[in-house]
């Protein structure tokens, strides 16, 4: 004779069960949804790249800038620049002498010499740009997650460039522009640095800022 199977009575399984026990015949499934989701979560992490320069410089004809500027705390006559013009992805704006900038590769340049923005976009990343023999442009990006409040509003995750220029064994100029994500650059603040002592210089804060239209595809435009 086959031994009679005991079966549990439905008592026993409500009551284990009511208090929170998971059966065994559960974990399967449950383990094959947290695996799911720790997939999922890697995938996202995977899909959230390390910022670029691009990002934070719009390059695209059209584009406005407006800054009120100060002189040694004596406002000046507002700043207003504008893109006018693409060179086979070199943008001219519309100073002068015009500022020629480019995106590569390594990040943001204004002409052949200098780089204003240049990846990684890490604290404590450095480079430097040769003017002439006797100037030399030193940068290191100083902040990656700065919050800037300016006239046109208030911008996070701002990276912050400090650029030096030394004038003597004592004397430098010390600049530092923050880059908003999406818009350029928010603010420059120029101090002149004498021994321990730094008095302002310049000051430059963005009021109000204007994308350029999107640039028509080939098959738009014929």
């Amino acid at each position: 004779m086959r031994p009679q199977r005991k079966h549990r009575p439905n008592n026993v399984r409500t009551e284990v069960e009511g208090r929170g026990f998971i059966p065994c015949r559960a974990w399967p499934a449950i383990l094959s949804l947290f695996l799911a989701s720790c997939a999922a979560n890697s995938a996202l992490l995977v899909e959230k790249r390390a910022r670029q320069a691009a990002d934070y410089y719009p390059l695209r004809t059209g584009t406005c800038w407006s800054y009120t500027t100060s002189f040694q705390g004596q406002k000046q006559p507002d700043l207003n620049v504008c893109l006018i013009r693409d060179e086979q992805g070199t943008f001219i704006d519309d100073r002068s002498p015009p500022s020629r900038l480019r995106q590569d590769d390594q990040g943001l340049r204004d002409g052949s010499i200098r780089y204003l923005l240049k990846e990684p976009l890490e604290v404590g990343n450095k480079w430097m740009s040769v003017i002439d023999v006797r100037t030399v442009e030193k940068y290191e990006i100083v902040d990656t997650a700065s919050k800037v409040s300016v006239p046109a509003g208030t911008y996070d995750h701002c990276v912050v460039v400090r650029m030096e220029v030394r004038i003597d064994a004592t004397r430098a100029l010390i600049n530092h522009m923050s880059f908003a994500p999406g818009v350029g650059i928010v603010r420059i603040d120029i101090q002149l640095q004498n021994g321990a002592q730094f008095i302002p210089q310049s000051r430059f804060d963005l009021q109000s800022f204007t994308r350029g239209p999107a640039k028509l595809s080939q098959k738009k435009q014929s």
